[in-house]
């Protein structure tokens, strides 16, 4: 009998799973992708993106070619529900899908639910939205803008805009600003956080650290401190949540994030695993990095697998460290792995073609 596997969303661990099924035919499941969009956007090259380094079409994997080659079948819709008790999940097209297993990949929501759906308010996560948007918003940043949450991401962000504002011909007296609710970096390297603090410096972007946003109004940023920023625009990387529909779906949670065994498996719904930013790992450090997701996903799809044949399910162990390569807006990059962090030229064409290859595959 084959089994009905089902993949939600198009992640990166779904990505790198049904790549590993290419390799790996299995003809006694059957693969379903559902995904709002004909392509997923790979998060690497999105502050390239943002600068202009990058098309489109660049930084877009194409789901269509990639279900056809590993023989899954792709169904463009939004999941909006999931009963883990009558394994089906509800597409906001109205259909209902239903499946043996499931297998959920859809990031998070990088914003607060208070945040407006106005048009300059971008949500960068999940990121084909925020593409989609930037493409429409990137020639008319002369009102400023501000990047709220100052991870590693947010400071890409921070550095692509001055870099776009630059190739559009704006002044430095164009603001950027980086807002934290505590410090910038605090996750990264002490060695890190030096250099991309003093790069922050030098590029004209201004740090507001240790303050929370009240409210975005007629092209100023509201912060709790007191302090008015002029940003017609706001990058929102901060406030991290799980999608709704997921919170509340009623698998184990923690923090809205449905938590996972070593083998990816809800601990409270074993047919349905969780992958990618979506999921919480309760006894394992594994940040939420676009890395950890691509090495998910052969160990996800082996066990999805397994699982249909009952057959034993191996666990994914998640590496210590990884390099992180960090773009600077230019055509520059710094790279930082164990604490140590160096700068060097040809770093940018090494994370220009690791990502072109991740993305071309």
């Amino acid at each position: 009998m084959t089994a009905n596997l089902l993949l939600i969303g198009g992640g990166h661990a779904h990505v790198t799973a049904l790549r590993w099924l290419q390799k790996h035919p299995c003809p006694d499941v059957s693969i379903t992708l559902i995904n709002p969009r004909a392509y997923a956007v790979y998060s690497g090259m999105v502050p390239g993106f943002v600068a202009g380094h990058f098309s489109r079409s660049e930084v877009e994997i194409d789901l269509g070619r990639l279900c056809t080659d590993s023989g899954a079948d792709i169904i463009h819709d939004s999941i909006i529900d999931l009963d883990p008790i009558r394994k089906r999940a509800m597409g906001q097209s109205g259909k209902t899908y239903s499946y043996d297993l499931a297998s959920v990949d859809v990031g998070i929501v990088s914003a607060p639910p208070s945040v407006s759906d106005s048009k300059m308010d971008l949500i960068v996560k999940p990121m084909s939205p925020f593409v989609e948007a930037w493409d429409q918003v990137s020639e008319n940043l002369s009102g400023g803008v501000a990047i709220v949450g100052g991870g590693l991401g947010g400071v890409e962000l921070a550095f692509a805009v001055r870099h776009r504002m630059r190739f559009n011909g704006l002044p430095d007296t164009v603001p950027v600003s980086l807002v934290d609710q505590s410090k910038i970096l605090s996750a990264s390297s002490p060695s890190l956080r030096r250099a991309l603090r003093k790069k922050l410096t030098s590029g004209c972007v201004d740090i507001l650290e240790d303050t929370e946003v009240r409210g975005h109004y007629d092209g100023r940023l509201e912060l709790a401190s007191g302090q008015s920023l002029t940003a017609q625009l706001v990058l929102w990387t901060a406030g991290g949540r799980a999608h709704d529909w997921l919170a509340q779906s009623g698998l184990k949670a923690r923090n809205g994030f449905p938590v996972v065994a070593a083998s990816l498996q809800s601990i409270s719904h074993p047919d349905i695993f969780i992958v990618g930013d979506a999921a919480s790992i309760p006894d394992k450090h594994v940040p939420k990095a676009g890395v950890y997701a691509v090495r998910q996903g052969p160990v996800l799809m082996q066990n999805m697998i397994a699982k249909s044949r009952g057959a034993p399910l191996q666990d994914f162990a998640p590496q210590k460290d990884y390099l992180k390569l960090v773009s600077l807006g230019k055509r520059a990059a710094i790279a930082e792995k164990w604490g140590l962090t160096v700068q060097l030229p040809g770093l940018w064409d090494l994370k220009t073609w690791i990502d072109r290859s991740f993305v071309q595959d």
